[in-house]
């Protein structure tokens, strides 16, 4: 801290000397020569003076990079506003030792189990997690005896891109996309926790501890529940942070008794070998932080998360048990992995490596590491299992969806190998992302890719509208005895996509094999058919309560209208 006392007062210096008027010239003295307006009093600027003064070596990484970005926005406008923000960004340093990007995961048993995971600055080892039976804890109360501890594991992160692709945070920071960061990646398990409790946790060590996050085990019998789905965020720039966060704030707000929040994928917009870590730093640290520090999240990747940097990998903690029994391993750990939570037995799996091993790259039609690694999991959950009432999954890509993706040629694969798997496990609900759509469809026959109309009652003939609401139906109550019920909530972000048409979808339909991978055509008759419910944009960042019955599961969906919270119910279902 005396380090950080002495950088300001020389900062202070700097900003004394910079406002000294200039020096009076003596009668006798030489005319002095004009100067330029643009000429400062003293060598450098206070900017300048920041950016030398306070080094990344110092602070954590995401608190000096709002700094890089006070400096940037100083030398672009030296303006008093500019000015005020570098002396705050410089007041919000934070020093290299303490935490960041924490995340409770489910993993395991949720009655008794918990995991944790968070970032420190290359060098910080030192990790615990620190839990007390508080629903509202403060700081005052991991000072008491009744704190369970849990040491963490650290590894060392590869050498990530910070700026990567991201030119927003490039121009925005001064970092240039080359600079490359190393971290500490920490894990814990805390094992053997009480049913039915409110927990308040904290991770770091001694003297550097991180705020306080929130959760609750399972009840030892568990009623009615609720949790959060929330998807595809693409953090790119502070749009879409703004957006996901007003997202998050809404959420917490209207589900105060969450339980957990499911989120399938699509973090970060850039994925590959040059991808953005800033973009998961402000995942974490912005977008979602409502979230993170009121409950736990059950999360799987997204084509946009694809990395073999696997970042992914270094920021969640899930249940890793599916990737320790197969030999050629997903590219991330803990993408598939399952958990039962009152009636419902939840499924959260990745289809993002179906390339593994090997595939039919003709005709699409089996998947080594979908045929029989997935599947196989399915089946085996399922059995051990029986006694579920409900079976819902979660992934990002789609089986069934009705804008862009529809097309992709990967989704005519996913149907061949996973349908079959959804009808011998009975699969409920599929909650999928990717397509950034509000999407309703079915229940689907699994054998014939068609509705079964005679499961669905109670839904409302209103307005059709192009972008919003392309079907005109809303609500419905749809009976899933004989099929899978496919759902897609939109986007808790910026990126939106629009409803395909029925013409636009006859249009697409193709039967010949080789036109059906085109990336243009999709090969389910009567595709238009399969959405039984709403089916359009809402234009806002969009989440969606889904609470468990004993009689049935039900969705309200939400738009997030503003930054304090207040929202709009566009659509209830069962």
């Amino acid at each position: 801290m005396k380090k950080i006392y002495s950088l300001l007062m020389v900062s202070c210096m700097v900003l004394f000397a910079a406002c000294k008027p200039d020096p009076v010239v003596e009668p006798d003295d030489p005319k002095p020569e004009p100067k330029d307006s643009t000429e400062q009093i003293v060598s450098k600027t206070e900017w300048e003076m920041a950016d030398s003064l306070y080094t990344v070596a110092d602070y954590t990484v995401p608190s000096h990079t709002m700094l890089k970005i006070a400096i940037q926005a100083c030398t672009k406008d030296s303006s008093e506003a500019n000015k005020q923000a570098l002396r705050q960004a410089i007041k919000n340093l934070v020093p290299k030792t303490e935490p960041y990007c924490m995340i409770a995961n489910i993993n395991g048993d949720p009655k008794t189990r918990m995991g944790f995971a968070w970032f420190t600055n290359d060098g910080v080892t030192d990790g615990e997690v620190q839990i007390v039976a508080v629903e509202d804890a403060k700081e005052a109360d991991f000072e008491s005896g009744n704190v369970i501890t849990v040491p963490a594991g650290a590894t060392q992160t590869k050498s990530l891109r910070y700026s990567g692709k991201a030119t927003y945070i490039v121009n925005k920071s001064g970092i240039k996309a080359s600079v490359r960061y190393k971290y500490i990646s920490h894990k814990a398990v805390a094992t053997d926790l009480t049913p039915g409790t409110a927990y308040s946790w904290r991770c770091g060590y001694e003297g550097h501890w991180s705020p306080i996050g929130h959760f609750r085990t399972e009840d030892a019998a568990q009623g009615e529940f609720s949790f959060i789905y929330m998807t595809d965020s693409h953090i790119m720039n502070d749009t879409y942070i703004k957006e996901a966060r007003r997202c998050a704030l809404a959420a917490v707000k209207t589900v105060p008794d969450a339980r957990f929040c499911v989120f399938p994928g699509d973090f970060v917009e850039d994925g590959d070998a040059n991808n953005s870590e800033w973009e998961w730093e402000r995942w974490f640290e912005e977008a979602l932080e409502p979230v993170i520090k009121t409950m736990p999240m059950a999360v799987t990747d997204g084509n946009h998360d694809d990395s073999p940097n696997i970042n992914y990998t270094y920021h969640f903690n899930t249940d890793n048990w599916f990737n320790y029994n197969i030999t050629n391993k997903p590219q991330f750990e803990g993408i598939v992995y399952n958990f039962v939570y009152g009636d419902v037995l939840f499924l959260v799996f990745s289809m993002q490596d179906f390339w593994r091993e090997s595939y039919d790259q003709v005709a699409r039609t089996w998947s080594t590491y979908l045929d029989e690694h997935v599947s196989k999991w399915f089946r085996q959950t399922v059995i051990e299992n029986p006694d579920t009432k409900y079976r819902i999954s979660l992934a990002h890509f789609n089986l069934f969806s009705g804008s862009d993706h529809s097309t992709d040629e990967e989704p005519p694969l996913f149907r061949k190998c996973m349908l079959p798997t959804f009808k011998a496990c009975e699969i409920d609900i599929a909650l999928q992302g990717h397509d950034h759509t509000y999407e309703v469809i079915g229940p689907v026959n699994p054998d014939d890719c068609t509705p079964i109309l005679s499961a669905i009652s109670d839904v409302e003939e209103v307005a059709v509208d192009r972008n919003k609401n392309m079907t005109g139906k809303k609500g419905g109550t749809f009976c899933t005895d004989d099929g899978t019920f496919y759902f897609i909530g939109a986007t808790c972000g910026h990126k939106r996509y629009y409803p395909h048409s029925r013409e636009r979808m006859e249009d697409d339909y193709a039967e010949d094999i080789e036109t059906i991978f085109d990336n243009k055509h999709h090969n389910v008759k009567n595709y238009f058919d399969l959405f039984t419910g709403m089916f359009g944009q809402p234009e806002k960042p969009s989440f969606t309560k889904i609470t468990v019955k004993s009689d049935c599961i039900e969705f309200n969906s939400y738009t997030a209208d503003d930054d304090e919270g207040n929202v709009t119910l566009f659509n209830t279902m069962k």
